[in-house]
């Protein structure tokens, strides 16, 4: 098992070379955007249960949630195109999740 993990390894960062990308890198953005994705959602709620501007805090937290896929699109060479349709995929899943979560939160406590 350990060695078929080694192996998965050094495939991924062969593919990740290939196409200009940092696999632990993406992993890295990945894991610290989920944090700072609810971290600022949780600021946006409070902010809209005092009625002040949120605006800006919205905007941070849409900059959050793309964050690791903008990596890829910008620093990614020569991707192929279901790369752009799985990044859509799970931007689009991810983020119905999390405004769905978001209004499920500020409607029940408010």
């Amino acid at each position: 098992m350990p060695l078929m993990l080694i192996l998965l390894w050094q495939h991924i960062i062969h593919i990740g070379a290939h196409y200009g990308v940092n696999p632990l890198l993406f992993a890295v953005l990945y894991l610290a955007h989920h944090p700072l994705f609810w971290g600022t959602m949780a600021w946006l709620a409070a902010r809209v249960r005092r009625k002040q501007p949120s605006a800006g805090v919205i905007a941070l937290g849409v900059f959050f949630w793309f964050l690791p896929y903008t990596y890829v699109f910008v620093f990614g060479r020569g991707l192929p195109w279901w790369i752009y349709a799985l990044a859509a995929a799970a931007i689009a899943a991810g983020g119905t999740h999390a405004v769905r979560e978001i209004r499920r939160r500020l409607y029940s406590k408010a």
